[in-house]
């Protein structure tokens, strides 16, 4: 394959002036604010003006920073849920299925419980709701919907529930 080269005058002229231009830069600033005697130039070293790129935010939250925000929340909702439970003192579970705008706002919140009647569950989802007002969460690019699972057991023996222990496979 060949490659063919201009020319002629016109050629040997437009190669002359590319290799002046570039050879001597600041002969080229004279030549241009010769033209144009408004245009202030100054010659030095090449840099990108741009401003450096914002890190872009996560698209969706991530279950720990849903845990984090839900938190502070638990004893209301947990006075929520034993308020409105009634008579029927038994272990229990709990879901909230949140549903996060963008924004970082709670777009709409369901409470599920197998164990209570629907009547009673709806009563729960209102308290919540209204317990959980001020939630708010960062913002992302995109909608999240998180499940935060909450369990219940009820005890009636003297000093039932949490324990501090200790296990050691050598004993504590």
């Amino acid at each position: 394959m060949r490659i063919k080269v201009l020319s002629g005058s016109a050629g040997s002229l437009l190669v002359l002036g590319v290799v002046a231009v570039l050879g001597a830069p600041a002969q080229a600033d004279r030549r241009v604010a010769a033209a144009n005697p408004g245009a202030a130039l100054t010659t030095g070293e090449l840099r990108i003006t741009s401003a450096p790129r914002a890190p872009r935010t996560p698209a969706f939250l991530d279950a720990r920073q849903v845990a984090a925000e839900v938190r502070p929340y638990a004893p209301e909702i947990e006075r929520c849920y034993l308020d409105h439970l009634g008579d029927v003192r038994r272990a229990g579970r709990l879901d909230l299925t949140f549903v996060i705008g963008r924004d970082g706002h709670v777009v709409s919140l369901a409470a599920a419980a197998a164990d209570l009647p629907s009547r009673t569950a709806h009563r729960v989802e209102s308290c919540i709701r209204d317990a959980i007002d001020a939630l708010h969460f960062p913002a992302r690019r995109n909608d999240t919907t998180a499940v935060v699972p909450y369990y219940f057991q009820h005890t009636d023996a003297p000093g039932g529930g949490p324990q501090l222990s200790c296990w050691n496979p050598n004993g504590c």
